[in-house]
């Protein structure tokens, strides 16, 4: 069958908040009051992977979504709680409150509906159950207050859950961040033969030995599809 004449939909005016003017951000919200909001966490994920793993996962998300809806894309916030460290005493890791998450994640909330934008997603890319709940704690209780502004509250693989479960350094994160930025990912450094356990090497979920640039793209475009009529809902019910 020929997709010659498939439409392609057209990029959606976005940019990434931090290196954006002023005028550049008011042009974006007037236009589509949108902010995306990456969550991660500073964590162990096993030997082949970069620490930072969880921020930079939300953060390619939230980037993929914001290209097709416009808006804004914050940086990602690096505060993880519920994770590796206390749970199999994994190091390198930056463990705070469940408080610290869901207090920070309603002032980010509150300060964002105050800029003036309509519709907030925040994604997780850490989604340990403390770490869901805490934000989706901040989330409710924003809601409450502020029901003019809507806010989905995303861990990442819950769009996908059936296909792609939600993993921990195993093949769905890593295989996204090798779509994502190949370059802190090294699978060689993986024992080759043994299985490989959360025990031993903090890896929870489907062998990441097989994973590649080109798994993370079908994912990515499932997780986009399926994503996208809710955003688009909350635009049409939260702006004029």
């Amino acid at each position: 069958m020929s997709h010659e004449n498939t439409p392609v939909p057209e990029e959606q005016p976005w940019g990434p908040y931090e290196q954006l003017r002023p005028a550049q951000i008011e042009a974006i919200r007037s236009r589509t009051p949108l902010a995306y909001l990456p969550w991660g966490a500073l964590e162990w994920h096993s030997y082949h992977n970069p620490i930072g793993l969880d921020g930079m996962l939300a953060h390619g998300l939230c980037k993929a979504l914001a290209r097709r809806t416009g808006g804004v894309v914050l940086p990602p916030v690096y505060i993880g709680t519920d994770t590796i460290k206390p749970y199999k005493g994994f190091g390198h890791t930056l463990e705070h409150s469940a408080e610290t998450v869901r207090r920070l994640g309603r002032e980010f909330l509150e300060q964002l509906a105050d800029e003036g934008y309509r519709v907030i997603i925040l994604i997780t890319g850490h989604c340990g159950e403390g770490q869901t709940a805490a934000l989706q704690a901040a989330a409710d209780a924003f809601s409450k207050q502020h029901p003019e502004t809507g806010v989905w509250m995303m861990p990442a693989f819950a769009p996908i859950q059936d296909v792609h479960p939600s993993n921990h350094a195993a093949f769905g994160e890593t295989a996204l961040q090798m779509l994502f930025d190949p370059r802190p990912v090294d699978l060689s450094l993986l024992p080759p033969e043994r299985v490989l356990t959360l025990e031993k090497d903090g890896i929870w979920g489907d062998d990441p030995r097989p994973a590649t640039a080109e798994a993370g793209a079908a994912m990515l475009a499932l997780f986009v599809e399926r994503a996208l009529p809710r955003i688009q809902d909350l635009l049409t019910q939260h702006t004029p």
